[in-house]
């Protein structure tokens, strides 16, 4: 009787290779730590840290819109620092690895995403500390966060987008422009289109789940390969 080769990995093959992803990743996570953007992370907090703690060391009384227009603010400043996540000076002399692009990537944004993650929420307790008592509890915790996680996924997303450009060195070069741009239009359009709406709008159910597709939709593309998307001039002839 004739055999074939079984092609499909058992438990042990799947379990093994989970094991030595995680060890690759441990490995790397030293260097992730390293080339974390500081500089830049550590300055989008304080702008959102500043802004938001200012009314509230001032001892003044915002309503639930100001308190959300604060959040937002933070989530845009930490999301122009977790744009130069991706920055590798070095790539085109690291071409060859021995892991993927993929998980080198994975373990350089996991970092970056908890800083972002830790400072966004600490924004938001500032922010909602300046809302009066009485109306803290109706602080749409659920619709920002999801906003927050929208902004910082397509700056990921541009930024992969960048690296396509610059051989995989300079993602920010695309992320911080292209971050600014999406979120002028935003605050731009016209209110039957708008994104950014007061807390308690009666479309606040309806946008979030437009906030929900856009996160859906940005993380593929973090994950864009590097290549050489390079803009070439025409010779002249």
């Amino acid at each position: 009787m004739l055999t074939g080769t079984a092609t499909e990995r058992g438990p042990a093959e799947h379990a093994r290779a989970g094991v030595g992803a995680l060890r690759q990743a441990a490995a790397l996570a030293g260097p992730a730590l390293r080339l974390a953007p500081r500089l830049p992370l550590l300055l989008g907090a304080l702008v959102g840290l500043v802004t938001a703690g200012v009314p509230l060391v001032g001892g003044i009384d915002l309503g639930l819109p100001d308190a959300a227009l604060l959040t937002r603010v933070g989530a845009v400043t930490v999301a122009l620092g977790a744009g130069f996540a991706l920055d590798d000076p070095a790539a085109r002399s690291t071409v060859s690895v021995p892991v993927s692009r993929l998980m080198v990537r994975l373990v350089r944004v996991l970092p970056v995403l908890v800083v972002c993650a830790l400072v966004w929420l600490s924004v938001a307790l500032l922010a909602r500390a300046t809302v009066e008592p009485s109306a803290r509890a109706l602080f749409p915790w659920g619709g920002l966060a999801l906003e927050a996680a929208a902004v910082v996924t397509w700056v990921l997303a541009l930024a992969a987008l960048g690296l396509r450009f610059t051989d995989g060195e300079h993602g920010a070069q695309t992320a911080l422009p292209g971050l600014l741009l999406l979120v002028v239009t935003a605050v731009l359009l016209p209110e039957q289109a708008a994104l950014f709406l007061p807390p308690g709008h009666p479309d606040w159910a309806g946008t979030h789940r437009i906030w929900a597709l856009l996160v859906v939709l940005g993380l593929p593309a973090c994950a864009m390969p590097v290549g050489r998307w390079r803009l070439r001039r025409r010779s002249a002839e």
